[in-house]
This record gives structure tokens, sequence and C-alpha cells, in this order.
């Protein structure tokens, strides 16, 4: 199985243990783990202030970066919900926005 592993970006700043520690424990149970080097924010703040336009360029380099994916894991569960939840800040790329959506959710992976 092939997931994308999306690391935050304040996991990636401020907690970057938790980061490598999300990395190997996939590694463990046998995934395959890529790690889409241009990722960034999954655009939490932006959209929680009111910012759709900005919210809407990082759910497109979301789209981009973990469309093609089985499964896409993060070791935050409010990126999750907000990239998950609320897709829609670029109405124009619904297709892409879908397309990622259907690959992150709550749960466990399959064995």
């Amino acid at each position: 199985m092939r997931v994308g592993l999306f690391i935050p970006c304040y996991v990636d700043a401020f907690f970057p243990a938790v980061g490598i520690a999300t990395l190997e424990l996939l590694e463990r149970l046998g995934l395959e783990v890529v790690y889409p080097l241009d990722q960034t924010c999954c655009g939490q703040m932006m959209a929680n202030s009111g910012s759709q336009k900005d919210a809407a360029g990082a759910e497109a380099l979301f789209v981009k970066n973990f469309k093609d994916f089985d499964h896409i894991v993060t070791p935050s569960g409010s990126c999750a919900y907000q990239r998950a939840g609320t897709f829609g800040c670029d109405p124009a790329d619904r297709g892409g926005a879908e397309g990622a959506k259907q690959h992150l959710r709550a749960g466990r992976i399959p064995a």
C-alpha cells in the first residue's frame, strides 16, 4: 500500500520528532511511504481567519501533492479535518479536491 505522509507546518517547525516517529511507524508496518517535498500548510489558519483565497492556495497544493495516494496519513487531527472536512476553498477545482478527500479520513489503515 502506498501512503502519502502529510507533516503539518507546526509539526515540522516545533515537533519534528513526531513526524519522524510517524514515518518510522508506517515503515515498520510495511507501508510504502512517500513524503512529497513541496508540501506546506493545510490552510487551516488562513481559512479560520476568513482568508479563503490564501486557504485555496494551500488546498490546491495539497491536492497536487496527495491526490494519487491510496491513503494520506498525518499526525494532526485538526489538519486532517481541515483537509477532509473543508475542501472547497477553490470552487474551480472540485474534482481534484474530491479525489484527494476520499483518501484522507480518520480511522485505521487496512492491514
